[in-house]
């Protein structure tokens, strides 16, 4: 999303707190086009894109996949219905994982992400709230406490990798997403 008022261009990566970062910035929440990567928002924006500060957020890719599929399972359903003929919401988690291997192999950091140096900074979903206060400090907004919009409800992301193959696909493939930004990647043996 791009912010005129607050001359910040914002890359929201899905499931990473962004929908209540969009609403604190401008009141809305964003449709089809809040999940554009970094590339299209470049040309679209083109004309801003050197002057407005522009950052994003990124989560632990464990956590960020058990979101994923929460919300997929829980709100998001009926577009893998119609986009791949499969019923999410009897899907296991581990034929989601690999559901997502085969079907979003190149869905990866780059995919979204494509120049790293062009932003300004990276909000870590750990620490969401105090990330979000240095972006207001940055671009000149009064300090707000972030909502939560579009949480899926599950239980604490580790217990769902019970097993090491889940852990396998995960480290697989996300390593460069845990070496970029600093996340550890954890092993059952």
């Amino acid at each position: 999303m791009i912010s005129h008022k607050y001359k910040c261009i914002f890359i929201h990566l899905g499931r990473t707190g962004g929908t209540s970062i969009e609403f604190a910035l401008d009141g809305t929440v964003h449709g089809w086009e809040k999940h554009w990567t970094q590339r299209i928002m470049r040309r679209k924006y083109k004309n801003y894109w050197k002057d407005y500060y522009k950052f994003t957020c990124v989560r632990n890719p464990y956590d960020w996949v058990v979101s994923q599929y929460f919300h997929n399972k829980q709100i998001n359903y009926e577009w893998y219905e119609k986009t791949y003929n499969v019923d999410i919401k009897t899907m296991s988690f581990l034929d989601f994982l690999k559901f997502n291997n085969i079907n979003f192999a190149e869905e990866k950091l780059n995919f979204f992400l494509d120049e790293l140096d062009e932003i300004d900074y990276i909000i870590r979903f750990e620490e969401l709230q105090k990330g979000f206060d240095y972006i207001c400090d940055q671009i000149g907004k009064p300090k707000t406490l972030l909502e939560r919009i579009e949480s899926s409800t599950h239980e604490s992301y580790m217990n769902y990798y019970d097993t090491q193959e889940k852990i396998d696909i995960i480290n697989e493939d996300y390593r460069e997403y845990f070496e970029t930004f600093g996340y550890e990647m954890v092993n059952k043996n």
